[in-house]
């Protein structure tokens, strides 16, 4: 199943020991959408390739419908460590929900957020997936992704599409503020000076702490 993951129409490479763990009842997080939506494919394909039966395996919409239960039941718990609901995990929690966000446009058909996951995942450091989704961008002809494919400082690339994505969501208003965050920072963390200079201007970057000054020169 390793094998048949790292494919590149599989959104996500299954390592074997998160899997084992996973699938023993080792871990109690929720996995990431992308690792379910992988397993269901890889699944289907083992099962066709060794002639086994794929009707009771279900389908990748029925399969994230369940994801999407089971972390809604998880946020809504009381008293319990939860990846959605701690303050510590803020950041994670974001960046996770936009991704979520994302993938579920983009299996729709949307090949804005087919491309905005590929941005996303060159600045998080998940190049396989950010390979997977640049692919299908370039598949669907969406029009930047030609020039991500070809450029030679891909991060570079990103931060500048990262930083416009928040520009756009600042002039939108107060309601899309945080979202306008949530891009300026990852532009921000790959030294965009211009995103640096915006968070510094909304006085907090997301998750609530305030973005330092420029250590001077020396």
């Amino acid at each position: 199943m390793h094998k048949l993951s790292r494919a590149e129409d599989i959104p996500k490479e299954l390592p074997a020991s998160t899997l084992n763990d996973i699938l023993n009842g080792k871990r109690e997080r929720l996995p990431d959408c992308q690792l379910v939506v992988s397993f269901v494919m890889v699944c289907h394909r083992h099962a066709e390739s060794t002639g086994l039966p794929t009707d009771g395996l279900g389908s990748v919409a029925q399969w994230l419908a369940h994801w999407r239960a089971a972390r809604n039941e998880r946020s809504q718990a009381i008293g319990s460590y939860d990846l959605y609901g701690t303050p510590a995990d803020e950041a994670e929690r974001r960046t996770t929900r936009t991704v979520a966000r994302l993938v579920r446009l983009a299996g729709d058909g949307d090949d804005e957020s087919v491309y905005r996951l590929a941005i996303i995942k060159v600045l998080t450091g998940e190049n396989a997936e950010a390979r997977y989704w640049l692919h299908v961008a370039r598949q669907r002809r969406h029009p930047g992704a030609e020039a991500f494919a070809a450029t030679s400082r891909p991060e570079e690339f990103a931060a500048g599409q990262c930083f416009a994505y928040g520009q756009t969501y600042e002039q939108a208003g107060a309601a899309k503020e945080e979202i306008a965050r949530f891009y300026y920072k990852l532009a921000a963390d790959h030294g965009h000076p211009q995103a640096i200079e915006r968070l510094r201007a909304l006085r907090a970057v997301p998750f609530g702490k305030l973005l330092p000054a420029p250590i001077p020169a020396t």
